[in-house]
């Protein structure tokens, strides 16, 4: 993050035109987790929203768009990905159902602005867990958000059951420091996992 402190938001979406590699990048880190997130959310079963948003950052690459600024960014990232995902659901013979009741539901939101907001929150929560010490942003990833099981854990990674708890604990307590109060409320909601 500290590449953020280096170059204003100017710098950065000029260089993000221009094909800087740095600023690509930066971009790339900071949204690709929340992307997948907001794309699986979609699609339903996980795998697939990998692709589609790596398909998106290539797309963001190859054009050079000129964006007036960090939300014109943010829209055309999150519209790129709800559109490549819905085509991916057009293109699955089992997922017609889905499409529609995932379409049904974004007509009853408040609108496009609140999946702005939750991918907002997905990308602080992982901004968050990333900036975790190694061992212990792994732990809570694993547990978190991927869902795995203590026991799981512990015997991927070669570790005591006991270190798996403690790293556990320790995160928490860290997120519960770093973050700010509504996010670590938010992450708690959403990742309600013992």
């Amino acid at each position: 993050m500290s590449q953020k402190s280096s170059y204003n938001e100017y710098q950065l979406l000029q260089g993000l035109t221009s094909g800087e590699t740095l600023h690509y990048s930066y971009i790339f880190k900071e949204y690709y987790n929340a992307l997948c997130h907001y794309a699986e959310t979609i699609i339903g079963e996980p795998g697939y929203a990998e692709d589609i948003v790596q398909d998106v950052f290539e797309k963001l690459w190859q054009k050079r768009y000129a964006f007036e600024d960090l939300r014109h960014l943010k829209d055309f990232l999150y519209k790129s990905t709800r559109n490549a995902t819905l085509n991916f659901l057009k293109g699955a013979q089992h997922s017609k159902e889905r499409q529609a009741k995932f379409l049904h539901e974004q007509e009853e939101a408040t609108g496009e602005d609140l999946d702005i907001i939750r991918m907002e929150v997905f990308r602080g929560i992982y901004r968050e867990i990333n900036n975790l010490p190694e061992q212990c942003g792994k732990i809570v990833r694993m547990s978190y958000i991927e869902g795995l099981k203590n026991e799981q854990i512990a015997q991927i990674l070669s570790i005591s059951l006991q270190t798996v708890k403690n790293q556990k604990t320790r995160g928490m307590k860290l997120l519960r420091m770093r973050m700010l109060p509504l996010l670590f409320v938010l992450f708690r909601l959403f990742y309600h996992h013992s």
